[in-house]
This record gives structure tokens, C-alpha cells and sequence, in this order.
């Protein structure tokens, strides 16, 4: 059986918010053929990236030493659908079918939240990181824009999930086209010594 394989990440391009990428000169030939080399500038919260709990606890993993074994895992895709904004800890265990319950330890677990309010980004409440941490979820990612409802007001989605040492895998797409569960999902960010957030490639296989 031949699997299939889900890219959920987005592609990065010259100019999308602070990335550069360009040809280096003079390239140096082989064989008659030039050999090109670009110089990238890519900012770390650009396209679909990975982001450790050491962006609010400096004692946390970095994206060197996060463990890359629980960044490949039993995937679980959950698609809330009560109305409102903020993804609570109820709203997304009401959305878990009992089959798919077992699944969440040690998953990779992602919220397909994107479709919920055309142009408004749904977040998560404090109370669904708690949730998180007591399913024993490995990592987890989404496709809204915005996780916490911001740095006036934030719910502390971000402490709560932090805390429990789990990472995020940010602006993820094609959420739309994965089953609740039965695929694997695969992680991998560029290990960067000391940085808590670089961009990622993830992907779903079925």
C-alpha cells in the first residue's frame, strides 16, 4: 500500500513578511553548469513554524534540545463547531468521539478552527491547555491565525500549555482534507541552538 502524504505546511516566498531570499553572485561552476546558492533572512514566526515552551519560560526546551521522537505521532484532527470565538476545554472534549478518546495520549493533536468565523479568528481558552495536558497530548497545532485573544485581555492558554511542556506547530493548513484519526503526523523544525520558535515542515500520513 502506497501511503498518502498531507503537506499541512505553507510555503515561504521572497517578501511575505520580512522573509529575503536571494541569489547569491558569481555562482561557482560544475561540470559547465552553475552551481546556485541563495543567502535566506527568514523571521521565526513566518509560514507554518515550531514553537517550544522557552518563548515564555527561558527554562524551557529550545528547538535544539526539544525531543524530535514526540514530534512524530498518532495524529487526531478535531474540528470544534459550537458557536463563539474561544475554544474551550468543553467544546473540545464534545467534539472527541468515544472511538478516537484512547488516541489521545501522546498525540499529535490538531484543532481545524480556521472555517468557524469567515475573517475572525477563533483562540483557545486557559481551561482547553489544561485539557490538553490531562489527554497527554505530545504536541499540538491549529490553523487560526491567533491562539490567546491577545497581550491585553489573553485567556493564559499560552502559560497553561507551556507549562505542561507542550510545544505548538502554528499556521498549519489543509486541515480540511485529514480524517478525525487513523493518519501520522510528523513534525520537523530546524534545531537552532538557544531560539524558542524556527519554521517548520509538517506533514499528515495516511
Amino acid at each position: 500500500m502506497i501511503a498518502r502524504v498531507v503537506d499541512l505546511s505553507k510555503a515561504l516566498r521572497d517578501g511575505m513578511e520580512g522573509v529575503r531570499a536571494s541569489l547569491r553572485p558569481d555562482p561557482p561552476s560544475y561540470l559547465g553548469r552553475a552551481c546556485y546558492a541563495y543567502d535566506l533572512a527568514i523571521p521565526s514566526h513566518t509560514g507554518t513554524y515550531f514553537e517550544t515552551s522557552s518563548h515564555i519560560f527561558r527554562n524551557g526546551k529550545d528547538t535544539d534540545t526539544f525531543p524530535i521522537d514526540r514530534l512524530v505521532a498518532p495524529g487526531v484532527c478535531l474540528t470544534p463547531r459550537a458557536a463563539g470565538r474561544c475554544i474551550t476545554a468543553a467544546e473540545l472534549d464534545t467534539c472527541v468521539p468515544p472511538s478516537v478518546r484512547n488516541a489521545l495520549p501522546g498525540c499529535g493533536l490538531l484543532v481545524h478552527a480556521a472555517s468557524r468565523e469567515l475573517g475572525v479568528h477563533s483562540y483557545f481558552s486557559r481551561d482547553a491547555a489544561a485539557w490538553m495536558r490531562e489527554a497527554g497530548v505530545a504536541f499540538m497545532g491549529s490553523d487560526t491565525p491567533g491562539y490567546d485573544s491577545g497581550f491585553e485581555s489573553p485567556t493564559g492558554f499560552f502559560v497553561e500549555l507551556f507549562d505542561a511542556g507542550i510545544p505548538i506547530i502554528a499556521n498549519i493548513t489543509n486541515l480540511d482534507l485529514l480524517p478525525v484519526d487513523g493518519f501520522t503526523l510528523m513534525a520537523l523544525p530546524l534545531a537552532v541552538v538557544g531560539v524558542c520558535t524556527v519554521p517548520c515542515r509538517v506533514v499528515a500520513i495516511m
